[in-house]
């Protein structure tokens, strides 16, 4: 429930610029490929007996992390036939005492203003390149207590799938599809 509402409170923090156009960056390296979260959405979900839409473009976002408690959740938003972006975020936690159960999070459900959703439409028309080779190399230090990982998935209009990390480009997108408080 509180993690909800985090999200929720760093979306203000975040708000992306508007004269800047957004787009969906992709790989231009020789590094693996970012694999997709599809999976891990659709099992979080069916254990939180919450559907995944399938309306075409979809977005979709993926955290899992924690320290003295493991976070696990969902933010989805889709394009409806009326052109509305819906989205609905749900997900879980626990301590990390052994067997403890997860106890899951407020569900939210929202409808992006009209201008978040121009500028979400837009971003998932087009891609633009992203060289991890010139991202941040903190990958030598152990990330922060209570860090998150959190992934984006676009599945695009006529199906074309691109997956990111969020500090891979994505943050204003992630700042667009989280749930206002």
């Amino acid at each position: 429930m509180i993690a909800l509402l985090l999200l929720a409170a760093a979306a203000g923090s975040l708000s992306p610029s508007n004269n800047q156009p957004l787009c969906v960056p992709v790989a231009s390296d020789n590094l693996q490929a970012t694999t997709s979260d599809f999976d891990e959405h659709k099992k979080l979900r069916q254990a939180l007996d919450e559907p995944l839409p399938d309306e075409r473009p979809m977005v979709m976002l993926h955290g899992k992390g924690g320290h003295l408690a493991e976070e696990e959740y969902s933010i989805v938003v889709a394009c409806a036939a009326d052109g509305q972006w819906r989205g609905t975020a749900v997900g879980r936690q626990r301590s990390m005492i052994v067997g403890a159960e997860f106890t899951p999070m407020t569900r939210a459900a929202w409808v992006l203003d009209d201008s978040s959703g121009k500028r979400l439409s837009e971003a998932v028309s087009r891609t633009c390149p992203f060289d991890r080779t010139r991202s941040d190399k903190s990958g030598s230090v152990p990330p922060p207590l209570s860090y998150i990982s959190e992934k984006i998935d676009v599945v695009a209009e006529k199906g074309e799938q691109y997956s990111f990390y969020v500090n891979e480009g994505g943050d204003a997108i992630a700042a667009l599809i989280r749930p206002r408080r």
